[in-house]
C-alpha cells in the first residue's frame, strides 16, 4: 500500500466529472509541499509533473502541454510572478492557481489582478484544494468545449438559415402553416377515438379476459388501474396538443432585456425539472457571460423553450453525467446552448441528415422516452418543433446537432442544442 502524503485526511476520491486531458504542471520549490500536491491529485486521478522554480517550469513547456498549473509566488532563480508574466505571453488563457501564505485583502488583490483563476492559502488544506482544483478543471472543460463547438459556428449559421428559407418559401407558397395543420389533424384523429397503442392493447386484454355476472363484466382490478394510468396520460397528451396549437398559431410580443439578465433567469425556468435531473444521476452547469448585450425576448416563451430542451437533453443523456449550458457571442447572435453526453448505443446523437428533420412535428429519430412523462409538455415528437417554432418568432435560430467533444481523454459522442437570438444593436 503507498504512503499517504503527509497532511492528507483519509476520504474517498471526490466526484470528477471532467478530468484534465492533460497533466497539471505544480511549480513549487519545497519538496515537501511538491509531494502533498502531487498526492492530492493521484487521489483525485490526475496527472501531475512538477518544476523547482519559473524557469524550468518554461523549460518544460517547450516539450509538453499541460492543462492547469499549481504555482508558488516565492521561489530561487525565477519566482511565481515571473513565470506568470512568462506564461501568459506563452498561452495567455491559461488557467492558474497561485500558492501563498499571506490571506491579506491586499494581497489577495494583487494576484488576481495576475490573471490567475483563483488562489490557494498555504498551509494547504487537502479538501480546499481539491475544491478548487475541480472548479478549475471544470472551468478549463467549459471554456474548451465553448472554443471547440465555435469553430464551425459560420458553416453551422449559413446552413440553418438557407434551410429556413426554403421552409418560409415552401410554406408562403402553399399559402398555409403545415406545422398547425399537421397538429390539428392529429388532435382530432386522437379526440374522435383512434387512440394511443397503450389504451387500444388495455382494451384488448381486457375483452379477451372478461368475466358476465349477470348485467355487469368483471375485470381485474390491475387492468383497471393501469387503464385509468394511461387515461390520465392520454389526457395529458391532449392538453400538451393543445398548447402546441396555441404556441404555433399565436404571436406574442418581445421586451427589450440584457443577456445577463437572461442568464440569470435561467435557474428559475427550470426549477421544475432540475429536481428530476437527479434520477439519472445528472448534474446541470449554468452559464457566465460577463459582457452585456442586448436582446428583445420573451421571457414565458423562453421559459418553455428552454425547459423543453433540458427534459428532452434529460431523456437521452449517459447516466451520472453533466448537462452544461453555456453561452457566447458569434456572428451577429446571443448562443444558449445546451449539451448533453449520449451513449454511443442505443443513441449515438444526431447524424447530419437528420438535423433538420428532427424538429419537424411528430418526426422520431429514436422510440419514444416516457421516461420524463410526468414533466414533459409536449409529446409525439413535437418539442423540438415547439422550439423551433419559439426561436423563429424571437427571429433566431435553432440548431441541434451531433458533436464530439475531445476535452477530454477520451472522445464522447455528445448532442448539442442551440439556440440562436439576434443582439440587438443601437
Amino acid at each position: 500500500m503507498s504512503e499517504k502524503p503527509e497532511g492528507m485526511t483519509k476520504q474517498t476520491r471526490p466526484l470528477f466529472l471532467h478530468k484534465p486531458k492533460e497533466p497539471v504542471l505544480i511549480v513549487e520549490d519545497t519538496r515537501e509541499t511538491q509531494v502533498l500536491l502531487q498526492g492530492i491529485c493521484k487521489s483525485m486521478g490526475i496527472e501531475s509533473a512538477t518544476a523547482a522554480n519559473g524557469s524550468l517550469g518554461l523549460q518544460m513547456l517547450e516539450s509538453k502541454q499541460y492543462s492547469l498549473f499549481i504555482v508558488d509566488l516565492m521561489m530561487p532563480v525565477m519566482d511565481g510572478r515571473t513565470f506568470i508574466e512568462n506564461l501568459k505571453q506563452i498561452e495567455p488563457e491559461a488557467v492558474i492557481l497561485v500558492e501563498t501564505a499571506l490571506d491579506t485583502p491586499a494581497t489577495i488583490i494583487e494576484i488576481m489582478k495576475m490573471g490567475v483563476f483563483d488562489y490557494i492559502i498555504k498551509p494547504i488544506d487537502p479538501e480546499i484544494f481539491q475544491q478548487t482544483l475541480m472548479k478549475a478543471s471544470e472551468y478549463r472543460y467549459l471554456r474548451d468545449l465553448e472554443r471547440q463547438q465555435s469553430l464551425n459556428t459560420g458553416k453551422k449559421l449559413q446552413s440553418q438559415i438557407e434551410w429556413l428559407n426554403y421552409k418560409e418559401s415552401r410554406r408562403v407558397s402553399a399559402k398555409d402553416y403545415a406545422e398547425t395543420k399537421s397538429v390539428y389533424n392529429l388532435k382530432t384523429s386522437l379526440s374522435q377515438g383512434a387512440g394511443f397503442g397503450t389504451l387500444v392493447t388495455i382494451i384488448d386484454v381486457i375483452k379477451e379476459t372478461k368475466v358476465h355476472e349477470g348485467d355487469n363484466y368483471v375485470v381485474t382490478k390491475d387492468l383497471v388501474d393501469v387503464l385509468l394510468e394511461n387515461n390520465e396520460y392520454c389526457r395529458l397528451q391532449l392538453d400538451g396538443l393543445q398548447a402546441v396549437t396555441q404556441i404555433m398559431e399565436s404571436s406574442f410580443p418581445l421586451e427589450r432585456t440584457s443577456s445577463a439578465a437572461l442568464l440569470e433567469a435561467l435557474p428559475g425556468m427550470l426549477k421544475e425539472v432540475i429536481p428530476y435531473m437527479s434520477r439519472k444521476g445528472l448534474s446541470v452547469t449554468f452559464p457566465e457571460l460577463k459582457a452585456q448585450y442586448q436582446l428583445m425576448v420573451n421571457f414565458e416563451k423562453i421559459r418553455i423553450m428552454i425547459e423543453e430542451l433540458l427534459i428532452n437533453a434529460y431523456k437521452y443523456a449517459k447516466r451520472d453525467t453533466s448537462i452544461n449550458i453555456f453561452a457566447h457571442v458569434s456572428e451577429g447572435y446571443f448562443w444558449l446552448s445546451i449539451k448533453n453526453d449520449v451513449p454511443e448505443e442505443p443513441y449515438g446523437g444526431i447524424p447530419a441528415e437528420y438535423e433538420k428533420l428532427v424538429v419537424e412535428p411528430f418526426f422520431r429519430l429514436l422510440p419514444p422516452d416516457e421516461s420524463a412523462a410526468k414533466i414533459e409538455k409536449f409529446g409525439f415528437g413535437l418539442g423540438l418543433a415547439v422550439v423551433d417554432n419559439v426561436v423563429r418568432k424571437h427571429n433566431g435560430v435553432f440548431i441541434i446537432h451531433d458533436a464530439h467533444d475531445h476535452t477530454g481523454k477520451d472522445v464522447q459522442v455528445c448532442v448539442m442544442a442551440e439556440v440562436l437570438l439576434p443582439v440587438v444593436i443601437d
